[in-house]
């Protein structure tokens, strides 16, 4: 299941992560909730699951389960 997390600084800077998701499907999760937060995507720092296939990612969560 993918996941959202959500970090509002004081300086007014945000972070949003991901978890539980791998590769375009991460960035495609994430596009609505930056343009409501007004988000401008200025650093974009990809975790390694980015790279991931998507298969691959979800039948290691399951192995996990």
């Amino acid at each position: 299941m993918k996941k959202m997390k959500i970090t509002l600084r004081k300086d007014g800077t945000q972070k949003i992560e991901v978890l539980g998701a791998s590769g375009d499907s991460c960035l495609e999760f994430t596009r609505e909730m930056e343009r409501r937060l007004g988000s401008q995507t200025g650093q974009r720092e990809l975790k390694p699951e980015f790279a991931e296939d998507e298969h691959e990612a979800e039948r290691e969560r399951e192995a996990g389960s």
